[in-house]
């Protein structure tokens, strides 16, 4: 218990501080909203068995539950030693694990914007799992960068199961097997998204890009910051200003204001 309520990283060391008790409240209460009450209690109890190692509702799974329903491929964790990049670039790098689907789409909900005024972008986007949830949505455009190419196929395969079905709602959808640190953006308007991918280098590279290619845009930028380790290079920054904090500090959202 008095983990629950401790300002800590879940992982230390590879997650920034956070309230635990905050995080795990606000989680509830997003898988009510998106899965339902059955689904979600469900979905405890199964992580409850799991515990006391009994083999019964497994499929309840809260990850089993996604991959049922979306088809694709996003589970699993690949250790960034396992990764297939660079190897100057593991130092910075930070391991595959998929985002929560639910925690993303009532943060990007929260924002209150016209989605078809806007193109997404998520930087290290791994198999997909953001991009697919950002699908759900009109934006004019859904990309991810990704600088492995292991990832990067299973998320165009993702990809290509999701337009399948019949579950892309945005303009255009796709995965780049790329390099973040050199990735230009068009002087469109950005929902950016990240799951701290890299380390503090390339992530100040990113934001200098978007400086520079986004500069004659007038309307808001939107930086989307899950596990948010680095974040003072955003509260520092001369472009954005911090709107909220969400999930007890996991998520940090932050805007480049309109120009006039």
């Amino acid at each position: 218990m008095r983990f629950v309520f401790t300002k800590t990283a879940r992982y230390p060391g590879l997650e920034v501080e956070h309230n635990q008790f905050r995080r795990g409240l606000r989680t509830l209460v997003v898988n009510l909203k998106y899965r339902g009450f059955r689904r979600t209690i469900l979905g405890i109890l199964a992580i409850i068995c799991a515990k006391a190692h009994l083999p019964v509702l497994q499929d309840y799974r809260f990850y089993r539950q996604n991959l049922l329903e979306s088809g694709i491929d996003t589970d699993g964790i690949v250790e960034r030693d396992a990764l297939d990049i660079p190897d100057e670039r593991k130092t910075s790098a930070q391991r595959y694990e998929a985002s929560s689907e639910y925690e993303f789409r009532h943060i990007l909900e929260k924002l209150h914007i016209d989605y078809a005024g806007y193109h997404f972008i998520d930087f290290g986007s791994g198999k997909g799992a953001v991009l697919a949830a950002a699908a759900r949505y009109p934006f004019q455009s859904v990309t991810g960068i990704e600088l492995s190419g292991e990832l990067h196929q299973t998320a165009h395969k993702n990809i290509e199961e999701l337009q399948r079905r019949g579950r892309v709602r945005a303009g255009k959808i796709k995965s780049i097997h790329g390099d973040a640190l050199s990735h230009r953006l068009p002087p469109v308007p950005y929902v950016i998204y990240v799951f701290n991918s890299f380390g503090p280098d390339i992530l100040q590279g990113v934001l200098d890009h978007i400086a520079a290619d986004l500069a004659e845009v007038r309307e808001p930028i939107y930086f989307l910051y899950n596990n948010p380790m680095h974040h003072k290079l955003l509260e520092e920054s001369p472009e954005f200003d911090k709107l909220s904090n969400g999930f007890g500090g996991k998520w940090m959202v932050f805007a480049r204001p309109a120009k006039h």
